[in-house]
């Protein structure tokens, strides 16, 4: 039986920095909510949002999946379950963004920006968590009717405000059909 995934995305620390406390615990917390609620959590394995929020699924008995930039799997953060050390830097954000039953944004910058513009083309529900700094905070003032990233109207971006609110309706947007741009990945001679 396949679970659901959720994905977490936000800003990650960088060695000497560290992000403030009240948007770690929101992180913290939405991982233990998808621990409870019997979902995958997926990130991007490193530090800040991602460290958090893993330690919060893991604490609680859930298990985690990071898809790291990096090659080398010792640079996970200790909350991840399953490693891909891919390697990939932040063409990685694709894996995540695409792969997920829907995502949760936590603050953010250009590398989480990225992922939700990457989930809207591929039709992956996103619910922000609003209060937590970065893009998160700025996005809806960009959004055409306050929900849709353009004309095309793929897939309706949500607003939470706890990261309850946040959990309950990412698992509730996860069952929906995808209606992105349907591309096929390029299989090659084998998958024909």
């Amino acid at each position: 039986m396949q679970k659901m995934t959720i994905g977490v995305i936000g800003r990650s620390s960088r060695p000497g920095e560290s992000l403030p406390a009240p948007v770690l615990d929101t992180a913290y917390q939405v991982g233990r909510g998808i621990a409870e609620a019997g979902a995958v959590l997926v990130g991007g394995g490193t530090g800040g949002v991602m460290e958090a929020s893993c330690k919060g699924a893991a604490e609680n008995g859930g298990l985690t999946v990071g898809f790291l930039p990096y090659a080398d799997k010792s640079k996970a953060n200790p909350y991840v379950s399953i490693v891909f050390p891919t390697g990939m830097g932040t063409i990685r954000n694709i894996l995540t963004a695409r792969g997920c039953d829907s995502i949760i944004m936590i603050g953010g910058g250009v590398g989480t920006l990225n992922e939700v513009t990457i989930a809207y083309d591929s039709g992956v529900p996103v619910v922000v968590l609003e209060g937590t700094t970065g893009w998160a905070d700025r996005l809806k003032t960009s959004l055409d009717e306050g929900c849709w990233l353009d004309e095309r109207r793929v897939v309706a971006i949500s607003f939470a405000s706890t990261p309850e609110e946040a959990v309950a309706t990412a698992v509730k947007r996860a069952s929906e059909p995808r209606l992105g741009t349907r591309l096929e990945a390029f299989t090659g001679a084998a998958g024909q």
